[in-house]
């Protein structure tokens, strides 16, 4: 069952940050356009349909330097919910010993953001970090290598901050649950019952009318797996 959470209005210097990554997003889908192409077919290429559950790219794109991983792929159930398939983004702990995820992003066809959620550890094995830490490292995504898949590098960056107010609540409300978890059962990090812990619908065209009006943004999340 669905349900509304209000988002408050940004300060006037976060409205402009969110602002600006919303113009370099639209710099990259342009770009992208040029080319017959949007951030979902720049990863197909030239090749066959994309392959259920297999990465793309292979090896994943990592970025040695800056400590950054993604990779994109799909579910069965990804097209029974209208969706293509999603991004999965990682950040390289402190003593890189393993990576943080920091948020998925589910994407329509044409390469349109269209929900972001929060998993719990198991789903990809990754190192929990409470949502300051998470958060703090989303705001400094930046990647350069591999070169090749240097407009989808902008993309996400772009995204991860035109989309910031939602990815905060999203985190803080992956913390909550889990910590409500926690009380009830042991070992809920591991819990197979226990895959999507927060997510919200993403609408494009919706976050640029929030940010030239006033007053809090209502987004709609949906039920939790």
């Amino acid at each position: 069952m669905s349900r509304s959470v209000l988002i408050p209005e940004p300060a006037p210097r976060e409205r402009s940050r969110l602002r600006k990554a919303g113009s370099e997003l639209l710099e990259v889908m342009q770009t992208l356009q040029q080319r017959g192409r949007n951030v979902v077919t720049e990863l197909q290429g030239e090749g066959p349909a994309m392959t259920q559950w297999q990465h793309y790219p292979d090896d994943d794109a990592t970025d040695p330097v800056s400590g950054y991983r993604w990779y994109y792929h799909a579910h069965p159930e990804a097209s029974a919910r209208g969706e293509h398939g999603h991004f999965h983004l990682f950040a390289a702990t402190p003593a890189g010993r393993g990576y943080t995820h920091l948020l998925g992003l589910s994407m329509s066809a044409t390469g349109l953001p269209l929900r972001a959620f929060t998993t719990n550890r198991w789903v990809t094995n990754e190192i929990y970090q409470p949502a300051a830490r998470v958060l703090s490292r989303a705001r400094q995504f930046v990647m350069r290598q591999p070169a090749k898949w240097a407009l989808v590098h902008q993309w996400l960056a772009a995204t991860l901050t035109l989309f910031r107010p939602q990815m905060v609540w999203l985190l803080h409300e992956r913390d909550r649950r889990l910590t409500a978890a926690q009380i009830r059962r042991a070992g809920v990090f591991e819990d197979r019952r226990t895959h999507v812990l927060s997510q919200c619908r993403l609408d494009l065209q919706a976050q640029f009318e929030w940010l030239d009006a006033a007053g809090p943004l209502k987004i709609r999340n949906g039920a939790i797996r």
